[in-house]
């Protein structure tokens, strides 16, 4: 009887010495979990990544390669509404919170991170997200996987039993990893996750979140290589005249990006009146038109279906055309506000940096037309434009021009990028006092637990000394 009660607690014993082992008893202790629960993150963004481009070689890949122009055009209509079709109809089902992006992890972090980020959503979100950029919806990958890797990150803290503010904690922590590994920007990764998931400075997460976002990076160079994500010709500026045309570029990305909050409601309800008469069907409905309206952009404009980054690429480098960038940005700014009302599954982050390097280009293409003589780059222009949606859209303005110089590496343009990034957050919120992601969420989710940032109110004269003698 003693043999049999020794079998049937073996596991238990075992798994209560593994956690025994790895749960913190000292601050080293505490410095060594939040470094391989980072590491843990860079591998389910990795994993991640494999997925969609699986799925992508396998649906749009396959897509391309058809010879016949018909069964080309057919295909990538076809694809993306029958993908969010099924999504529309499974994910309510299987997954309710599995699209919640941005927002889903605002929510866990004001809330229970573990019952809102619970492994059914994680799944789900995997699945869902992978399936629908893979097929070609013209979303992005960084909001779902912030959603995997802040949810990995508190349910590790959770399963070694640590306390319930060091499990919340893991939330921007498992952002800052996330953002880290997408990009290979670790500094991005920490600076977002306090100006989106955070909104107040505290000295324990944010060293959480660097060493996490540091772990996260090392991950993905490792298994991805660490290339540039975006890599940039290096621009540069000389005339201070060229700065009135960054400025009218930060301001048409400001109220580009800030229409956005404001058209896509209004685009949802156009969508559920029209579709009304399809009664209980009518989010599958509005799945597959929205998926069938992607994919006919698609044919129009190719580098639009999916995530984007190879025409941002070539947009950087300098390459492409005016009207080319031009078709682009329309179809693009089409295809993300119809698939944010439907709303089909994925982020924002990417098409945010797509539609700015497109306007960006596009702008610098007809200055370089109109303006011969001044010699002007149009991958600066798209650079720059790029960090200006991105600031406009998100509201994050410091991870807005960190972003850019981190995934780049080009420092040529910094002047311009926070000009236009300042200019464009002032008129996005003249435009929209709200964020898409501000919208999703209640007066206490966008500031939790009623904290203010101590940085928001201290004035200069606050902490400066002025009883300075000379020696």
């Amino acid at each position: 009887m003693a043999e049999l009660d020794h079998v049937g607690t073996g596991p238990r014993a075992w798994r209560e010495s593994l956690l025994d082992l790895l749960r913190p008893r000292s601050r080293q202790g505490v410095l060594v979990t939040v470094v391989l629960i980072g590491a843990g993150c860079g591998l389910v963004a990795v994993a991640f990544h494999g997925a969609i481009e699986l799925l992508r070689a396998l649906f749009v890949g396959t897509a391309l390669r058809q010879t016949s122009p018909l069964a080309r055009g057919a295909l990538l209509v076809a694809l993306p509404a029958a993908v969010g079709a099924l999504l529309a109809w499974l994910v309510p089902f299987l997954a309710p919170r599995a699209g919640g992006g941005l927002a889903l992890d605002r929510k866990a972090y004001a809330g229970d991170p573990t019952r809102l980020l619970d492994p059914r959503t994680l799944v789900g979100a995997f699945g869902a997200n992978s399936l629908s950029l893979g097929a070609g919806v013209p979303l992005g990958p960084a909001g779902p996987t912030v959603v995997l890797t802040s949810g990995f990150a508190a349910f590790a803290a959770r399963w070694l039993h640590l306390p319930s503010r060091f499990v919340r904690g893991m939330v921007p922590v498992g952002t800052a990893a996330g953002i880290a590994a997408i990009f290979n920007a670790p500094i991005t990764g920490v600076v977002f996750a306090l100006e989106e998931i955070m909104g107040a400075a505290s000295r324990g997460v944010l060293g959480g979140s660097l060493l996490a976002a540091v772990a996260a990076a090392v991950v993905e160079r490792t298994f991805l290589g660490g290339d540039r994500l975006l890599p940039a010709t290096p621009a540069h500026w000389g005339d201070l005249r060229e700065l009135l045309g960054f400025a009218v570029l930060g301001v048409l990305c400001g109220a580009a990006a800030g229409w956005l909050p404001r058209f896509v409601p209004i685009l949802g309800r156009g969508l559920e009146a029209l579709l009304a008469r399809t009664g209980r069907h009518a989010l599958v409905a509005r799945g597959a038109l929205a998926g069938a309206v992607a994919g006919l952009l698609g044919v129009v404009a190719p580098e639009t279906l999916g995530i984007g980054y190879p025409a941002v690429s070539e947009w950087l480098t300098g390459g492409g055309s005016g009207p080319q960038a031009a078709i682009a940005f329309a179809a693009k700014l089409a295809g993300v506000s119809l698939a944010l009302a439907a709303p089909l599954v994925g982020g924002v982050f990417a098409p945010s940096l797509f539609l700015g390097a497109s306007l960006g280009a596009a702008a610098g293409h007809l200055g370089q037309h109109l303006f011969p003589m001044a010699h002007i780059e149009p991958g600066a222009w798209a650079l720059v434009g790029m960090g200006a949606f991105f600031a406009g859209f998100l509201r994050t303005p410091i991870a807005s021009v960190l972003i850019i110089f981190e995934v780049t590496g080009d420092y040529g343009l910094v002047l311009p990028q926070m000009l236009t990034v300042v200019l464009a957050s002032i008129v996005a919120r003249r435009v929209s006092r709200e964020t898409l992601v501000e919208q999703a969420l209640t007066p206490a989710e966008r500031r939790p637990g009623g904290r203010r940032d101590p940085l928001a109110t201290l004035r200069v004269a606050d902490v400066m000394t002025t009883d300075l003698r000379a020696p």
